[in-house]
């Protein structure tokens, strides 16, 4: 007499790794944005009141990413702890999709903005802050002069200038952001007034694109 064939326990360990990285994400955003409130509050000693409102302006929208963020995982680990495989299946793909894109694994291409900043004294931390405010904004891809910037990709001097994983990118700089167009636009257009006001800045401008590729 043959055995009875196994239960396949595939789609429950799918499922239970799916809601572990879920929740993980959860809990990385919430410190992030914990994070991101001290750090502006600790920035806010001595700042005079035209820096103070932009730093307020972009706690908010920081926050509101965030919480939409926040939001956004808790749907999918919902569709997850529902029991509904094929749901269950296409949320754990999109979430590697997702992933492989901000690690730069894959090509992304979509609507999103290009920001060109020209300027002759900005350093790596004007760049990494740029990058951040686009980051916290949903981007979903990012580079700088053709080169790819994803997670832990170190923006740092050097002495030929700010460099990108170890590549010198010299000005004009020019940013290209996929993701939601709305939330990027209001992102480049609130930076492009601070810039504008920055002595430094020689020039600073951005357009939304209805199709932008990033691949390297």
């Amino acid at each position: 007499m043959s055995r009875p064939p196994r239960p396949v326990r595939r789609p429950r360990l799918a499922r239970a790794v799916g809601l572990w990285l879920i929740a993980l994400l959860v809990a990385l955003v919430a410190t992030i944005q914990i994070r991101s409130q001290a750090e502006v509050e600790r920035s806010l000693v001595g700042v005079d009141p035209t820096s103070l409102a932009f730093l307020i302006d972009d706690l908010h929208r920081a926050n509101d990413s965030l919480e939409a963020e926040r939001a956004e995982l808790g749907r999918r680990k919902a569709t997850l702890q529902s029991g509904q495989t094929g749901a269950a299946d296409q949320v754990l793909r999109d979430e590697a999709e997702r992933l492989r894109a901000l690690e730069g694994l894959v090509p992304v291409q979509g609507p999103g903005v290009v920001l060109v900043i020209d300027a002759s004294g900005l350093s790596a931390l004007d760049l990494q802050d740029a990058l951040n405010n686009f980051a916290a904004a949903g981007a979903e891809a990012m580079d700088v002069n053709g080169r790819r910037v994803v997670t832990g990709v170190p923006v740092v001097e050097s002495s030929e200038g700010v460099s990108i994983d170890g590549v010198v990118v010299r000005s004009p700089w020019t940013i290209s952001v996929i993701g939601d167009s709305s939330r990027l636009q209001q992102v480049a257009d609130l930076m492009t007034q601070q810039l504008r006001a920055d002595r430094r800045v020689r020039g600073a401008s951005y357009k939304v694109e209805a199709d932008v590729l990033i691949t390297s």
